[in-house]
């Protein structure tokens, strides 16, 4: 029997998307990206801090990636 799987209402889950590279220690930075209902919400970085309506590049890479989110 095939069934398609849906999520309950309101349901949340995070990706992790990779930064920028830190200049001084060389290490790469990671951010959580949110998202919620199959569109994506919102992100952990300092972009999202200053322009909470923008979404950010980690927010934009991750809809490149699965293109069956919305932003």
């Amino acid at each position: 029997m095939n069934s398609i799987f849906t999520l309950p209402k309101g349901s949340k889950w995070q990706y992790r998307e990779m930064g920028s590279r830190n200049k001084k220690t060389g290490k790469l930075s990671y951010y959580d990206v949110t998202v919620t209902d199959y569109r994506i919400s919102d992100c952990e970085c300092k972009a999202r801090e200053f322009n909470k309506y923008a979404p950010c590049k980690h927010m934009k890479r991750l809809k490149e990636k699965l293109s069956h989110l919305e932003i």
